[in-house]
Order: structure tokens, then C-alpha cells, then sequence
């Protein structure tokens, strides 16, 4: 064999061998990178249950919910007597007539009541 062929064979290896190595760091870095998403959005899901969890035991014995509930369901009740509909839809005439920010607020009071993470989403 020529004597520089070797040296040349040897230049050649080394090249390859510190490309092999560059691509399998990328990948490993790719592969980081890939598995730390994962982690993140476990820890997200775990925090929003663990929040979720809290909320829950802190309406234990809190009332809201319930009025709530009849604060929404009064007015329709009202709409199937006769002589009572036209005081709940004069009622909703006057809400109407209140700010826009008086409203939103309304419903995010009530949106967050009953979870806003359950509306989240339902239109897809």
C-alpha cells in the first residue's frame, strides 16, 4: 500500500466519525427537547386538576352554585305562567339597557362558576 494513502484513510475516518457524532448529538437534542414538551404539558394537565381538585373542596359548603342556578332558571320558570312572563321579559329589557362591561362581567361570574374550562373548546 502507498504510505500516504493511510494518513488520508485516517483523515477521512476522523471526518466521518465527527459527523456521525454531530448528528447523533442533534439528535439526542432533538429527542430533549421532544420529551421536555411531554413533561411540560403533564405538569400543565396536573396543575389544572390539582386546581380543579381545590376549587371543588373549597365549594363544599358554599352557596353560590345553587344561586346561581336560580338566578338563571327563575326567569324560564316564570316564562311558563301566564301572568308572570311579562315581568321576566321586562327583566331582561332592563339588563339589556345595563353597561356592556356589567354584562361580560355577569357571564364570567358565571362562567367561572361553573368551570370555563368545560366551555373551552366545545365548539370543534
Amino acid at each position: 500500500m502507498l504510505p500516504f494513502i493511510a494518513p488520508i484513510i485516517g483523515a477521512i475516518g476522523k471526518i466521518a466519525g465527527s459527523w456521525l457524532e454531530t448528528r447523533k448529538v442533534k439528535a439526542e437534542g432533538k429527542i430533549a427537547i421532544a420529551k421536555s414538551k411531554v413533561d411540560f404539558k403533564i405538569a400543565q394537565y396536573t396543575a389544572r386538576a390539582s386546581m380543579d381538585l381545590a376549587s371543588v373542596n373549597d365549594m363544599r359548603f358554599s352557596w353560590k352554585d345553587e344561586y346561581l342556578v336560580l338566578v338563571i332558571f327563575v326567569p324560564i320558570m316564570m316564562a311558563f305562567v301566564p301572568y308572570l312572563a311579562p315581568y321576566a321579559l321586562a327583566g331582561f329589557a332592563v339588563v339589556q339597557t345595563m353597561p356592556a362591561w356589567y354584562q361580560w362581567a355577569v357571564t364570567g361570574i358565571i362562567a367561572a362558576t361553573f368551570g370555563i374550562r368545560t366551555f373551552k373548546g366545545w365548539n370543534k
